[in-house]
């Protein structure tokens, strides 16, 4: 069995015909289809089903099973080249969602992170879902990031910095401004500002309207915290929010549904990377301390 052979069946399985697959890779149709024959030989089953009247594929029940273990190898060597590379590279890739870093004013960190770490550091900013993607993938060393869900991991260290629930965020002239409690299906004829894909928020904020069983009126999709507040302010408006951070301007009420969800808040690395787990501790409690200063300032 060779790595070609499953680059070229992981291929047919998504782009369906020979053809397509001979010309992702530059190759004759005839040199794709002698590799899926000999890796059928070489597994003595028949993975695909040859119908001269389709002009595409389709697999059978044990091309189906062997398909994810192919599509997995593949990925495991791609992380290993990832890993391999990252080794190479002198700098540690740190990765953290652009509004964690806005929150920590992360450039005015980086040298005693540096110091820490005992070495140069590139900050990676995305959305929390890419950099979740992406420390998962060995394309980061290191990274902040957030999850609506318990994470572990057998190629991650990870440390949970805080979990915070997430809250409905109302302006201060709204009516839901001075309850201690609410429903989401009490909101149901209410303008609401979300957060888009890249955001956790997004996530959570479906989950809970998918739970209330109500279709919510979008005023606004943003992409960043500024323009949340402000639409929640001007326009009287409301939106799923975590108490994280100066938001003086609105306030956040406690949710009461019939199931939680928590903004959790990892720091994670590569198991097997330049970072020692000594400096990754404390660059974990180096980002606590600083959640607690800048709570203190906010309150």
């Amino acid at each position: 069995m060779k790595l070609r052979q499953l680059e070229y069946f992981n291929a047919l399985c998504t782009l369906k015909t020979y053809s397509k697959v001979a010309s992702k890779f530059n190759v004759s149709q005839p040199t794709v289809s002698y590799a899926i024959k000999s890796l059928e030989e070489s597994l003595k089953v028949s993975l695909i089903t040859r119908d001269q009247s389709h002009s595409e594929i389709s697999l059978t029940a044990e091309g189906e099973i062997f398909r994810n273990y192919s599509e997995n190898a593949i990925q495991q060597l791609d992380m290993g080249k990832a890993a391999l590379k990252s080794l190479k590279s002198k700098r540690i890739k740190f990765g953290i969602s652009a509004n964690l870093s806005r929150f920590y004013a992360l450039t005015d960190h980086l040298t005693n992170i540096e110091n820490i770490l005992r070495n140069e550091v590139s900050l990676i900013e995305d959305g929390s879902k890419e950099i979740t993607s992406k420390i998962s993938s060995n394309e980061l060393d290191i990274a902040l990031f957030a999850s609506s869900k318990e994470l572990y991991s057998d190629h991650l260290d990870l440390m949970k910095l805080t979990s915070l629930p997430f809250k409905l965020a109302v302006s201060k002239k709204h009516e839901f401004s001075n309850s201690s409690t609410i429903s989401l299906i009490s909101c149901s004829n209410e303008d609401f500002v979300i957060f888009n894909e890249r955001f956790v928020h997004n996530e959570v904020f479906w989950k809970y309207v998918n739970g209330s069983k109500f279709v919510p009126n979008i005023l606004a999709e943003v992409s960043d915290i500024g323009s949340f507040k402000t639409l929640i302010e001007r326009k009287n408006s409301i939106g799923i929010l975590v108490d994280l951070g100066n938001f003086k301007d609105i306030n956040l009420v406690k949710l009461n549904n019939s199931f939680q969800l928590n903004f959790n808040l990892y720091l994670g690395k590569q198991k097997e990377s330049k970072i020692n787990s000594s400096s990754f501790q404390k660059i974990g409690q180096y980002f606590v301390e600083e959640s607690n200063k800048i709570s203190k300032i906010v309150k």
